[in-house]
């Protein structure tokens, strides 16, 4: 049953072998076993998909409800041990992975020597079925309604820059006045972002941008620490840089879109011991580190206020 939900899943008979250790011939060799078994053809096949057939989507369905009522039989049979065990596959960009999934994930790991926590970092937004990803952190709007999320913190976009780069080529004092700077820009799904959307009291601009850099958001940041240029940044990857001064804010009247924040797992509806212990012991760091964005963005304005600049 885990087989025929993983090939539904991804799609493929070789992606599912490579996530069940098997060959493709003995993942197809078992679905045509299973197929004669119980007389119903389960997947239309072509040379270039794979899809269940509508029958095929009720066999499934109920794979997965046994699937996931084993799992949950196993995780309370083992709930009087308080030792976790096994593989959590998480995916997240490379600046939250270092900035707070890194110590996390290491000291979880330590205090259960038989939990493996395999991190895929990238800014890349990886299938979570199809790739075998127990949770993603994703930044932005939700775009794929059948996966389950839960929100870890929502912060603005801002612009910084660091002191050298501002003393070498001045402080803009409009959004217009970016397009004449360096601006490090984001690649996304592989294309990159060349337009900036600021939103101030007078309303929204959109800023056209000519980059020299382009990169990921860690990248972008570095790029900002280095005196590269401007860079638009969620402001819960640079509190860190902001609070030690190695970055400054530009242009602090204009944001952009807040962003949220998700963590986000396969639409499966039970969720495995060490996949929610892997959540409990990330959500309270990023609620605290929300929380150091929110303090600074009033300390900010308040400056801001007594000194006449907002």
């Amino acid at each position: 049953m885990e087989l025929l939900v993983r090939v539904a899943e991804t799609g493929s008979m070789t992606l599912a072998a490579r996530q069940l250790h098997l060959t493709p011939a003995a993942v197809s060799a078992a679905v045509q076993r299973i197929e004669s078994a119980i007389g119903v053809r389960l997947f239309e096949r072509t040379t270039r998909s794979l899809h269940p057939t509508d029958e095929g989507r009720v066999v499934i369905e109920g794979c997965k409800e046994v699937t996931d009522l084993w799992q949950r039989t196993l995780d309370d049979a083992r709930g009087r041990r308080t030792e976790l065990e096994g593989t959590v596959h998480i995916s997240a960009p490379a600046d939250t992975t270092y900035e707070v999934l890194e110590s996390v994930t290491a000291q979880l790991c330590a205090e259960h020597p038989k939990l493996q926590v395999v991190l895929h970092t990238g800014d890349a937004i990886q299938h979570l079925h199809r790739d075998a990803i127990d949770m993603a952190i994703r930044y932005g709007p939700l775009h794929d309604s059948t996966l389950t999320a839960r929100k870890l913190a929502e912060v603005p976009n801002v612009l910084v820059a660091s002191t050298a780069y501002l003393a070498a080529n001045g402080t803009p004092s409009t959004p217009e006045e970016l397009e004449e700077h360096r601006c490090l820009t984001l690649q996304l799904s592989s294309v990159p972002v060349m337009s900036w959307q600021l939103r101030g009291n007078d309303g929204v601009h959109t800023i056209e941008l000519t980059s020299p850099l382009c990169g990921d958001g860690y990248l972008a940041r570095r790029w900002a620490v280095a005196g590269m240029g401007i860079a638009l940044k969620s402001l819960f990857d640079v509190i860190d840089d902001l609070e030690a001064g190695r970055l400054l804010q530009v242009l602090p009247e204009y944001l952009g879109e807040p962003a949220p924040i998700h963590a986000v797992f396969p639409s499966r509806r039970f969720q495995r011991a060490r996949v929610r212990a892997l959540y409990t012991a990330i959500a309270p760091h990023f609620a605290r580190r929300a929380q150091r964005c929110e303090a600074w963005r009033s300390r900010s304005m308040q400056t801001g206020l007594e000194d006449g600049s907002v």
